[in-house]
């Protein structure tokens, strides 16, 4: 995922779309989606399903899934839980091939779509060029069916909206569809609108109209920890590090639950060599809190905050960090090249 400010599913998925075909992704945080719409059988199993999903337990996720599609290799719920962990641990072709099926189980599932999409892309990442090509064209479509199948459904619209936003018109985007996109998403969700009004207007270098929106999203929102880091990233993006910095900050103090926002602050400090001693703080408060989700897997953070302890010399302090991601990710391919060395 890495993709983007942390390393959400989601836009590790579009930025690896979003790369193969030229263009540069603005960074925006994946709203949580709720798994119990999709869960239909053995109930307590998928509540712990749902635990290890969050708490970034990849290996003990798999390990359930596995046992419950062996006694009902026809369970949609169960396929589709699947490939979200593989997302997880960027096993793109795994992932695609678990969301095809739950597809092709309920096939008029709009989040089965949605996520199929995102797996779509994250598969992309690693093909040729003419495969990403064909790729791309599959996650628009597959988002567009979610839509089709769901007006509301508010990540499908906002994903879509974003796809829109940085592909050309040859693979379905362009600036035009993300416009009526935007008014499908504005009387359902003011803050996701504001969001992809923000990425509209810096597609069209309207610098200060974009710098405006992720104000009002912040204005918007309840709990506007994700939207100040859209808007530290987009001063990340004009070079304004003070500011970044300060949307940063004000995102920290507003994330009373420590979740993952904590992380696409931390992020945008390391990748634009800010205040790494900060960064290292916020990546530890994430791993120490009960607010870890599945945007933010832990295991993929503790290989991200091995990295910065291995860029600043503390090289046992990293393997530390490398050996708890592999504990609870085994597959995770960045855990074990870390590992090695």
């Amino acid at each position: 995922m890495t993709f983007f400010a942390s390393s959400p599913t989601r836009r590790r998925i579009l930025s690896a779309v979003s790369l193969w075909i030229g263009c540069t992704i603005c960074t925006v945080s994946m709203q949580p989606m709720l798994l119990a719409s999709t869960v239909t059988s053995t109930p307590e199993a998928y509540r712990s399903i749902r635990q290890y999903l969050n708490a970034g337990h990849a290996n003990d996720a798999i390990s359930l899934l596995q046992k419950q599609l062996s006694l009902d290799s026809g369970d949609a719920a169960a396929h589709h839980l699947l490939c979200r962990v593989y997302l997880q641990e960027e096993r793109w072709t795994e992932a695609e091939q678990e969301c095809e099926q739950s597809v092709q189980l309920e096939p008029n599932n709009s989040n089965y779509h949605l996520w199929l999409g995102r797996a779509y892309g994250g598969a992309a990442a690693h093909a040729s060029l003419g495969s990403a090509y064909v790729l791309a064209r599959k996650v628009h479509a597959e988002f567009d069916t979610a839509i089709r199948l769901d007006p509301r459904n508010i990540s499908a619209l906002s994903d879509l909206g974003e796809f829109d936003v940085d592909v050309p018109r040859l693979i379905g985007g362009g600036l035009d569809h993300a416009e009526q996109i935007a008014s499908q998403l504005a009387p359902l969700d003011a803050v996701r609108w504001h969001e992809l009004q923000a990425k509209i207007a810096y597609k069209k270098s309207d610098f200060p109209g974009a710098e405006q929106e992720w104000k009002q999203a912040i204005q918007s929102s309840s709990h506007p920890a994700e939207q100040w880091m859209g808007l530290a990233a987009f001063y990340a993006q004009r070079k304004n590090f003070s500011a970044m910095q300060q949307a940063i900050a004000s995102g920290a103090a507003s994330n009373s639950s420590q979740g993952s926002s904590l992380v696409q602050g931390a992020s945008l400090l390391i990748q634009n060599h800010q205040n790494l001693h900060q960064a290292q703080q916020m990546l530890r408060q994430y791993l120490a809190s009960s607010q870890q989700s599945e945007d933010a897997p832990a295991f993929q953070v503790h290989v991200q905050l091995g990295n910065l302890l291995a860029s600043q010399g503390d090289r046992a302090g990293a393997q530390r960090e490398f050996a708890a991601a592999s504990a609870l990710a085994s597959m995770y391919a960045p855990a074990q090249q870390a590992l090695r060395g």
